[in-house]
């Protein structure tokens, strides 16, 4: 039996029998953000009840290339990814390649595994003469911010969370009645949006 280290991994499409897998990784990856204790929003189970609707969907859509990656063997799949491209009317530039659910299982983890997933997906956004690209990630993720720092993204858009009582507790009671939704610095930050540029 090969080990870890001995295997060799194929990128392909994603096909209708992959579905059952890539529920799995997705469900896999929604635990991974929760173990790190970020306060997210996380798919109820009904919405986890319909990943396979969901994933079914975005194979059968021409602005959408998914992913999956195998070690050539009868064994589960071991990462994903898949890249959509956006419409924007009324916007420069127009339309916009989101990298998104990229996720290695972590046994397989730091061998290049997910660089080669993201490339595939920038060689669709090429095909597509897409340029503008994001994605978004956990903050405090360090393979993820390396990873998307080493391919040209930097953060832009921040995302904060907070827990609405702590935020009153911190305001104080009468001003929580005369400003009803504040930003503050101080709230948690929890998922950055990157942005890169292939045209550079």
């Amino acid at each position: 039996m090969r080990t870890v280290n001995d295997m060799r991994y194929e990128i392909r499409p994603a096909a209708a029998g992959d579905i059952g897998e890539l529920v799995r990784m997705q469900i896999a990856l929604q635990q991974s953000t929760l173990c790190a204790g970020t306060r997210m929003l996380r798919l109820s189970p009904s919405s986890t009840a319909r990943l396979h609707e969901y994933y079914r969907a975005q194979l059968v859509d021409d602005g959408t290339h998914l992913l999956v990656a195998t070690t050539g063997e009868v064994a589960p799949m071991v990462g994903m990814g898949m890249g959509k491209i956006w419409m924007h009317a009324g916007y420069v530039p127009p339309r916009s390649g989101e990298l998104i659910d990229v996720w290695v299982e972590p046994g397989h983890r730091r061998r290049g595994l997910a660089g080669r997933i993201v490339g595939r997906l920038l060689d669709f956004f090429h095909l597509h003469r897409v340029e503008f690209l994001a994605v978004n990630y956990v903050n405090g993720n360090g393979p993820a911010e390396a990873l998307w720092r080493k391919l040209g993204f930097s953060p832009v858009l921040v995302t904060a969370t907070a827990d609405r009582s702590e935020a009153v507790a911190t305001i104080g009671p009468a001003a929580s009645h005369i400003v009803p939704m504040v930003c503050r610095r101080s709230a948690a930050v929890e998922q950055t949006v990157a942005v890169a540029s292939l045209s550079g």
